[in-house]
């Protein structure tokens, strides 16, 4: 009789859950870089805009190539603070 081992519900580490969506993630923002590429060389317009934030200890620095970029990497943020103050408890 056939045995299917990935259909049997199994228990991850968190650890492996974590690497599992670091590696994710980083391809997911791969792909969208390259597809952002093709589709702006295509069209013939080229004009990239972002932000970011960087944590040191309790300190917030945002960047960003406009205003409107550095208040959604805050928000962005401040949501991914209040999930992890909501959810963290289960992850340690």
């Amino acid at each position: 009789m056939l045995k299917f081992y990935f259909l049997e519900p199994s228990p991850m580490l968190p650890i492996e859950l974590g690497l599992t969506f670091f590696i994710l993630g980083f391809i997911l923002i791969f792909i969208g870089i390259i597809l952002s590429i093709f589709s702006k060389v295509g069209a013939g317009e080229a004009k990239v805009e972002g932000g970011g934030v960087v944590l040191i200890g309790p300190i917030p620095i945002a960047f960003g190539t406009s205003g409107k970029w550095v208040v959604i990497a805050l928000v962005l943020m401040l949501a991914l603070m209040i999930v992890y103050i909501i959810f963290g408890r289960w992850l340690i």
